[in-house]
């Protein structure tokens, strides 16, 4: 049996890729979300690959997701944490509440699957983790302030936890991934606004165009692979050249 790995946000975009990734490479999966349905579509079809419903906030689904890996197949070797929701918008009648909601799935629904993770790698001898950040937690627009400090604030606990665990032999990323073609970046958005992101993104994007889901699913299983054994507490920026371009044109 091949290494295991617990994916969450598996439901849809850049966590079905990854589910998708892993497996092809031989992985066994469990794969979580908090829709129930996207998760089942997801492992439909996949050998040594399960769905769970999980919700990132709760210590008890992350607990249950984890000892799923362990009785099913035998361990866990790799966590890839992508589950996450948009930020607040500029015309969100309830702001507060929008960054109560953010902060707690996107940040402390990090430290919760983390931390049930990380006892379940060191009982493999280690293992690895990718975080999900995002080149919003570098650079900011106006009216994204929870989702761009949730992102930030990845970022940060990522290289604590790097540094708290490299003796256990678990290696702590964080992916930054630019704008990517997924369900969460169009929902709730009007139909114009997708021609106007792929228009914005031709002229914004230095490689001319938004990453799809799989791109960014080929860079996260890079982290969690032993190609990358000597690389931990770092973040890697997936966004075809955007923050070196924003880097340098203000």
């Amino acid at each position: 049996m091949g290494k295991v790995a617990l994916v969450t946000g598996a439901g849809s975009g850049i966590g079905r890729a990854t589910v998708r990734v892993l497996s092809e490479r031989g992985y066994c999966v469990v794969a979580g979300d908090l829709q129930h349905e996207g998760v089942v579509e997801t492992t439909a079809g996949l050998q040594n690959a399960l769905a769970v419903t999980l919700d990132v906030r709760s210590q008890e689904h992350a607990a249950r997701a984890v000892a799923l890996a362990e009785e099913q197949f035998g361990g866990l070797d790799a966590l890839a944490h992508i589950a996450g929701i948009s930020g607040t918008g500029a015309g969100d009648p309830d702001r507060a509440s929008r960054w109560a909601s953010v902060i707690e799935t996107n940040l402390t629904g990090t430290y919760v699957v983390c931390d049930a993770a990380i006892p379940a790698l060191r009982r493999r001898g280690g293992g690895a983790i990718v975080t999900t950040g995002s080149v919003m937690g570098r650079v900011s627009y106006s009216g994204d302030g929870a989702y761009d400090a949730s992102k930030a604030g990845v970022e940060a606990l990522t290289r604590a936890m790097a540094l708290n665990h490299a003796r256990d032999n678990i290696r702590v990323n964080c992916i930054l991934p630019g704008t990517t073609d997924t369900p969460l970046m169009w929902r709730d958005a009007p139909a114009r606004w997708r021609e106007e992101v792929i228009e914005r993104a031709k002229v914004e994007i230095p490689l001319g165009r938004m990453a799809t889901p799989r791109e960014i699913a080929g860079v996260i299983a890079f982290l969690l692979s032993e190609e990358a054994s000597y690389v931990t507490g770092t973040a890697l920026a997936a966004d075809g050249g955007f923050l070196a371009k924003a880097a340098v044109s203000f």
